[in-house]
Protein backbone atom coordinates (compact mmCIF):
# COMPACT_ATOMS: atom_id res chain seq x y z
CA UNK A 1 0.00 0.00 0.00
CA UNK A 2 1.40 3.40 -0.99
CA UNK A 3 2.49 5.69 1.84
CA UNK A 4 0.69 9.02 1.60
CA UNK A 5 2.15 10.66 4.73
CA UNK A 6 5.33 9.78 6.55
CA UNK A 7 6.29 11.43 9.82
CA UNK A 8 9.82 10.66 11.01
CA UNK A 9 11.06 11.30 14.57
CA UNK A 10 8.67 14.19 15.17
CA UNK A 11 9.26 16.28 18.27
CA UNK A 12 7.29 19.26 19.46
CA UNK A 13 7.50 21.00 22.80
CA UNK A 14 5.68 23.83 24.52
CA UNK A 15 6.82 26.04 27.36
CA UNK A 16 10.25 27.16 28.52
CA UNK A 17 12.72 26.01 31.15
CA UNK A 18 11.16 23.94 33.89
CA UNK A 19 7.76 24.36 32.22
CA UNK A 20 8.93 22.84 28.93
CA UNK A 21 7.00 19.74 27.94
CA UNK A 22 7.41 17.43 24.95
CA UNK A 23 4.01 17.03 23.37
CA UNK A 24 5.48 14.93 20.58
CA UNK A 25 8.49 12.91 21.71
CA UNK A 26 10.09 11.39 18.62
CA UNK A 27 7.00 9.94 16.92
CA UNK A 28 7.37 8.11 13.62
CA UNK A 29 4.24 7.10 11.75
CA UNK A 30 3.11 6.28 8.21
CA UNK A 31 -0.39 6.86 6.90
CA UNK A 32 -1.13 4.84 3.79
CA UNK A 33 -3.22 5.90 0.86
CA UNK A 34 -6.84 4.81 1.30
CA UNK A 35 -6.64 4.18 5.05
CA UNK A 36 -9.20 5.23 7.65
CA UNK A 37 -7.19 5.94 10.80
CA UNK A 38 -8.21 7.13 14.26
CA UNK A 39 -5.85 8.69 16.81
CA UNK A 40 -6.89 8.23 20.44
CA UNK A 41 -5.33 9.13 23.76
CA UNK A 42 -5.94 11.12 26.96
CA UNK A 43 -6.05 14.91 27.00
CA UNK A 44 -2.57 16.32 26.44
CA UNK A 45 -1.19 13.17 24.82
CA UNK A 46 -0.39 14.98 21.56
CA UNK A 47 -3.30 13.83 19.38
CA UNK A 48 -4.19 17.17 17.81
CA UNK A 49 -0.55 18.26 17.71
CA UNK A 50 0.30 15.18 15.65
CA UNK A 51 -2.61 15.88 13.32
CA UNK A 52 -1.49 19.46 12.76
CA UNK A 53 2.14 18.40 12.27
CA UNK A 54 1.26 15.76 9.65
CA UNK A 55 -0.90 18.25 7.77
CA UNK A 56 1.69 21.03 7.82
CA UNK A 57 -0.64 23.30 9.78
CA UNK A 58 1.97 23.45 12.54
CA UNK A 59 5.73 23.09 12.44
CA UNK A 60 7.75 20.64 14.53
CA UNK A 61 10.93 21.24 16.51
CA UNK A 62 12.67 18.37 14.75
CA UNK A 63 11.91 15.51 12.42
CA UNK A 64 10.33 15.54 8.99
CA UNK A 65 6.94 15.12 7.34
CA UNK A 66 6.62 13.91 3.76
CA UNK A 67 3.24 14.22 2.08
CA UNK A 68 2.66 12.56 -1.29
CA UNK A 69 6.40 12.73 -1.96
CA UNK A 70 6.85 16.37 -0.87
CA UNK A 71 8.94 17.39 2.14
CA UNK A 72 6.61 19.86 3.88
CA UNK A 73 9.48 21.66 5.63
CA UNK A 74 11.08 22.45 2.26
CA UNK A 75 7.99 24.19 0.90
CA UNK A 76 7.51 27.95 0.95
CA UNK A 77 4.48 29.09 2.94
CA UNK A 78 2.45 29.90 -0.17
CA UNK A 79 3.26 26.51 -1.72
CA UNK A 80 2.37 24.76 1.52
CA UNK A 81 -0.95 26.64 1.67
CA UNK A 82 -1.69 25.65 -1.93
CA UNK A 83 -0.90 22.01 -1.17
CA UNK A 84 -3.24 22.01 1.82
CA UNK A 85 -5.95 23.69 -0.24
CA UNK A 86 -5.74 21.32 -3.20
CA UNK A 87 -4.75 17.98 -1.64
CA UNK A 88 -6.02 18.14 1.94
CA UNK A 89 -9.39 18.73 3.55
CA UNK A 90 -10.02 19.66 7.17
CA UNK A 91 -13.02 19.03 9.41
CA UNK A 92 -12.87 20.47 12.91
CA UNK A 93 -15.01 19.97 16.01
CA UNK A 94 -16.58 23.37 15.38
CA UNK A 95 -16.73 24.39 11.69
CA UNK A 96 -15.00 27.73 11.17
CA UNK A 97 -17.72 29.45 9.15
CA UNK A 98 -18.28 33.15 8.47
CA UNK A 99 -21.47 34.65 9.84
CA UNK A 100 -21.71 37.27 7.10
CA UNK A 101 -21.90 34.60 4.36
CA UNK A 102 -24.69 32.19 3.58
CA UNK A 103 -24.05 28.45 3.64
CA UNK A 104 -23.32 28.12 -0.07
CA UNK A 105 -20.76 30.94 -0.03
CA UNK A 106 -19.10 29.46 3.06
CA UNK A 107 -18.58 26.23 1.12
CA UNK A 108 -17.27 27.95 -2.01
CA UNK A 109 -15.03 30.60 -0.44
CA UNK A 110 -11.85 28.53 0.18
CA UNK A 111 -11.95 27.23 -3.42
CA UNK A 112 -12.17 30.69 -4.98
CA UNK A 113 -8.38 30.84 -5.28
CA UNK A 114 -8.47 27.99 -7.80
CA UNK A 115 -8.20 29.86 -11.09
CA UNK A 116 -9.07 26.70 -13.05
CA UNK A 117 -12.72 26.97 -12.08
CA UNK A 118 -15.10 29.89 -12.46
CA UNK A 119 -17.83 30.85 -10.03
CA UNK A 120 -20.53 28.90 -11.85
CA UNK A 121 -18.45 25.71 -11.78
CA UNK A 122 -17.74 26.12 -8.09
CA UNK A 123 -21.41 26.74 -7.34
CA UNK A 124 -22.42 23.65 -9.30
CA UNK A 125 -19.85 21.53 -7.48
CA UNK A 126 -20.89 22.87 -4.08
CA UNK A 127 -24.52 22.10 -4.81
CA UNK A 128 -23.63 18.55 -5.85
CA UNK A 129 -21.76 18.07 -2.58
CA UNK A 130 -24.64 19.52 -0.57
CA UNK A 131 -27.01 17.06 -2.22
CA UNK A 132 -24.62 14.19 -1.57
CA UNK A 133 -24.28 15.12 2.10
CA UNK A 134 -28.00 15.63 2.64
CA UNK A 135 -28.15 19.42 3.06
CA UNK A 136 -29.50 20.44 -0.34
CA UNK A 137 -31.90 23.35 0.01
CA UNK A 138 -29.89 25.14 2.69
CA UNK A 139 -27.79 27.14 0.22
CA UNK A 140 -29.17 30.59 1.06
CA UNK A 141 -29.55 30.04 4.80
CA UNK A 142 -27.54 31.89 7.37
CA UNK A 143 -25.31 29.62 9.44
CA UNK A 144 -27.37 30.48 12.52
CA UNK A 145 -30.34 28.79 10.83
CA UNK A 146 -28.73 25.34 10.71
CA UNK A 147 -28.21 22.62 13.31
CA UNK A 148 -24.84 21.46 14.54
CA UNK A 149 -25.02 18.33 12.40
CA UNK A 150 -25.94 20.38 9.34
CA UNK A 151 -23.06 22.78 9.94
CA UNK A 152 -20.65 19.87 10.23
CA UNK A 153 -21.91 18.70 6.82
CA UNK A 154 -21.23 22.20 5.52
CA UNK A 155 -17.67 21.83 6.79
CA UNK A 156 -17.33 18.47 5.07
CA UNK A 157 -18.62 19.92 1.78
CA UNK A 158 -16.04 22.69 2.05
CA UNK A 159 -13.31 20.15 2.77
CA UNK A 160 -14.25 18.21 -0.37
CA UNK A 161 -14.27 21.19 -2.74
CA UNK A 162 -10.63 20.65 -3.69
CA UNK A 163 -10.98 16.88 -4.31
CA UNK A 164 -8.50 16.13 -1.48
CA UNK A 165 -6.41 13.01 -1.14
CA UNK A 166 -6.93 13.10 2.62
CA UNK A 167 -9.42 14.45 5.13
CA UNK A 168 -8.03 15.44 8.54
CA UNK A 169 -10.65 15.45 11.29
CA UNK A 170 -10.05 16.95 14.73
CA UNK A 171 -12.84 15.54 16.92
CA UNK A 172 -15.36 15.94 14.06
CA UNK A 173 -18.17 14.42 16.15
CA UNK A 174 -17.12 15.83 19.52
CA UNK A 175 -19.77 18.58 19.66
CA UNK A 176 -22.65 16.49 18.27
CA UNK A 177 -25.34 14.34 19.83
CA UNK A 178 -25.18 10.60 19.19
CA UNK A 179 -27.60 10.68 16.25
CA UNK A 180 -25.76 13.47 14.45
CA UNK A 181 -22.40 11.85 15.26
CA UNK A 182 -23.51 8.57 13.71
CA UNK A 183 -24.68 10.40 10.59
CA UNK A 184 -21.35 12.24 10.24
CA UNK A 185 -19.39 9.00 10.68
CA UNK A 186 -21.55 7.31 8.04
CA UNK A 187 -20.83 10.21 5.72
CA UNK A 188 -17.07 10.01 6.38
CA UNK A 189 -17.18 6.25 5.77
CA UNK A 190 -18.86 6.92 2.42
CA UNK A 191 -16.15 9.44 1.54
CA UNK A 192 -13.51 6.88 2.54
CA UNK A 193 -15.06 4.27 0.26
CA UNK A 194 -14.68 6.71 -2.63
CA UNK A 195 -10.90 6.47 -2.16
CA UNK A 196 -10.15 9.40 0.18
CA UNK A 197 -7.77 8.74 3.07
CA UNK A 198 -9.12 9.84 6.46
CA UNK A 199 -7.14 10.59 9.61
CA UNK A 200 -9.14 11.74 12.61
CA UNK A 201 -8.60 12.46 16.27
CA UNK A 202 -11.25 11.16 18.65
CA UNK A 203 -11.78 10.25 22.29
CA UNK A 204 -14.89 8.23 21.47
CA UNK A 205 -14.62 4.43 21.23
CA UNK A 206 -17.84 4.39 19.19
CA UNK A 207 -16.16 6.57 16.57
CA UNK A 208 -12.80 4.78 16.58
CA UNK A 209 -14.50 1.39 16.21
CA UNK A 210 -15.75 2.47 12.78
CA UNK A 211 -12.23 3.08 11.49
CA UNK A 212 -9.80 0.40 10.31
CA UNK A 213 -6.72 1.38 12.32
CA UNK A 214 -6.41 2.97 15.76
CA UNK A 215 -3.25 4.64 17.06
CA UNK A 216 -3.13 5.29 20.81
CA UNK A 217 -0.94 8.17 21.98
CA UNK A 218 0.43 8.49 25.49
CA UNK A 219 2.90 11.12 26.69
CA UNK A 220 3.86 12.11 23.16
CA UNK A 221 4.47 8.59 21.89
CA UNK A 222 2.49 5.94 20.05
CA UNK A 223 1.93 3.49 22.88
CA UNK A 224 -0.09 0.97 20.90
CA UNK A 225 -1.88 0.21 17.65
CA UNK A 226 -5.10 -1.69 17.09
CA UNK A 227 -6.53 -2.76 13.74
CA UNK A 228 -10.29 -3.42 13.77
CA UNK A 229 -10.29 -3.86 9.98
CA UNK A 230 -12.64 -2.26 7.48
CA UNK A 231 -16.10 -1.66 8.96
CA UNK A 232 -19.06 -2.84 6.93
CA UNK A 233 -22.23 -1.30 8.36
CA UNK A 234 -24.39 -3.93 6.64
CA UNK A 235 -22.63 -7.04 7.90
CA UNK A 236 -20.53 -6.05 10.93
CA UNK A 237 -21.87 -5.77 14.48
CA UNK A 238 -20.71 -2.37 15.69
CA UNK A 239 -21.25 -3.24 19.35
CA UNK A 240 -18.88 -6.20 19.00
CA UNK A 241 -16.24 -3.93 17.46
CA UNK A 242 -16.71 -1.38 20.25
CA UNK A 243 -16.38 -4.07 22.91
CA UNK A 244 -13.24 -5.49 21.27
CA UNK A 245 -11.61 -2.05 21.14
CA UNK A 246 -12.60 -1.33 24.74
CA UNK A 247 -11.13 -4.66 25.82
CA UNK A 248 -7.87 -3.90 24.00
CA UNK A 249 -7.63 -0.51 25.68
CA UNK A 250 -8.18 -2.17 29.07
CA UNK A 251 -5.65 -4.91 28.32
CA UNK A 252 -3.05 -2.32 27.36
CA UNK A 253 -3.99 -0.37 30.54
CA UNK A 254 -4.76 2.77 28.58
Amino acid sequence: MKTLISGENLTKSFGLGAEKRNVLDGISVDIHQGEFVAVMGPSGSGKSTLLYALSGMDSVDSGSVTFDGADLSALKENDLADLRRTKMGFVFQQPTLLRNLDILDNIILPAMRDSRKNGAQLTEKAQRLMKKTGIAGLEMRDITQASGGQLQRVGICRALMGDPKIIFGDEPTGALNSTAANEIMALLADIHRSGVTILLVTHDVRVAAKTERVLFLLDGNIAGEYQPGVYNATHDDLKTREEALTAWLAEMKF
